[in-house]
């Protein structure tokens, strides 16, 4: 038997390569993966044990796997089956194109003689046969799938940060930070906030907060500690599929280390007339701005008070 599944990546193809090298990090990424150790390694192949799904059952098995990273193929054959083969083999394969790369998976394999009792629901040749085209079929497309997501969100995500020094105490500029109430008032671009939730250790709430010329609606979910806000936007606004990020305020010699940290991963249907380092540097500018100025508004607040007790 002979399979063959193809797909399309937005991503160049040594990046595809090293993702499927990556053994370790299936278990992340494949949704039929349970578990993959890389178990004997050289430059030129590999040894890995794998656990997984097949038909909502559980199978594990070992392959040896043959790396060509010239031509970006690795060639697998399994030295210790699965339960219905007697022998499985196949081939990675990354091949570039002109927007990207295109990874193709095939499959070769045959069947015990003998497969009755071995699998669940699995009683003679022809229905392992059918068992294992599912598989295969079924487990292909959801890995190509996965990878292709996870290599193209790569592709779109950016991290940034912005910081400044602010000579006031830790805690005050901290407290002006985690108290959501008082934004409105105190940062222009932040208009109406809506506080779901608040406890010591969280909050929970909508904004309405001004990006460039626009008005967005944002709701972020926020984890407090002593020194640190860490937070996470679980429906971003269109420009975006993930925003997350974190504050974090630090005691130095010349005053408060105020870091606002962000990583974001762009929508690209949003920006596809956009070129994608373009794309990017908009979305760090616009973020960017509102977090200078919330510590310029806080800076302004502290300064403030401090004048008025003098």
């Amino acid at each position: 038997m002979k399979t063959a599944h193809a797909i399309e990546v937005e991503c160049n193809a040594d990046a595809a390569f090293h993702a499927c090298l990556n053994v370790n990090w299936w278990p992340e990424v494949f949704p039929p993966c349970l578990d993959a150790k890389v178990l004997e390694e050289t430059d030129a192949s590999q040894i890995i044990g794998l656990i997984a799904k097949a038909n909502d059952q559980v199978f594990s098995w070992e392959s040896k796997r043959r790396i060509d990273r010239v031509d970006r193929t690795i060639a697998f054959s399994q030295s210790k089956p699965s339960p219905l083969v007697r022998y499985m083999a196949g081939l990675w394969s990354i091949t570039t194109k002109d927007d990207g790369c295109v990874i193709t998976l095939t499959h070769e394999f045959s069947m015990r003689d003998d497969v009755a009792g071995l699998v669940d629901g699995v009683t003679d040749h022809e229905g392992a046969v059918s068992f294992m085209l599912r598989t295969v079929e079924e487990n292909s497309v959801k890995e190509l799938n996965a990878i292709k997501a996870e290599l193209e969100r790569d592709r779109w995500r950016h991290e940034f940060s912005e910081q400044v020094i602010i000579p006031h105490s830790k805690r005050a500029i901290y407290q002006l930070l985690r108290n959501l109430a008082l934004w409105p008032w105190l940062l222009p671009h932040c208009k109406n906030i809506d506080i779901i939730y608040e406890d010591r250790w969280y909050q929970e709430f909508r904004m309405e907060v001004l990006v460039g010329e626009v008005t967005e609606n944002i709701r972020s979910i926020r984890i407090l500690s002593e020194d640190r806000i860490d937070y996470f936007q679980p429906a971003p606004p269109p420009a975006l599929k993930e925003h997350r990020g974190h504050w974090t305020v630090t005691e130095t010699d010349g005053g408060v280390e105020v870091v606002s940290w962000h990583s974001v991963v762009l929508d690209h249907l949003f920006w596809k007339e956009i070129p994608i380092e373009e794309a990017k540097l908009r979305v760090e500018m616009a973020i960017n701005k509102n977090s200078l100025g919330t510590m310029q508004a806080i800076m302004n607040k502290l300064e403030g008070t401090q004048n008025a007790r003098a």
